[in-house]
């Protein structure tokens, strides 16, 4: 019985973690390489899961690039200063690309 009130604690914990960060959201200019294309510019959107000046958090973002005319999804990990954003991530070229590594900056909303 005990097994049966245990199990889903982790879970419920791992999905509570993130309410207790305040999330903010940034538009930046990425930069990316490697997926078997010759590189490409992008303008991007991201949701980072902290807002916490001066500290990294993680990213999740679309990108539309700007050579290939496509939409680039990814996740990443930023460092956050006053009010803007430098971060790292990798990505999925949905035009047939594949896989990719970007590197970016932009503006990030309210950093604290």
């Amino acid at each position: 019985m005990i097994y049966r009130v245990l199990t889903p604690l982790p879970l419920i914990l791992a999905l509570a973690t993130p309410v207790a960060a305040d999330p903010t959201v940034g538009l930046g200019l990425t930069f990316t390489w490697g997926g078997g294309s010759q590189g490409d510019t992008g303008l991007g959107v991201r949701v980072f899961s902290d807002d916490e000046r001066k500290k990294f958090a993680g990213t999740v973002g679309v990108d539309f690039m700007l050579g290939s005319q496509s939409v680039r999804p990814n996740v990443g990990i930023a460092y956050l200063a006053r009010d803007s954003y430098v971060g790292m991530d990798v990505g999925f070229g949905l035009d047939g690309s594949g896989a990719n590594v970007g590197v970016g900056a932009g503006l990030a909303a309210d950093t604290k």
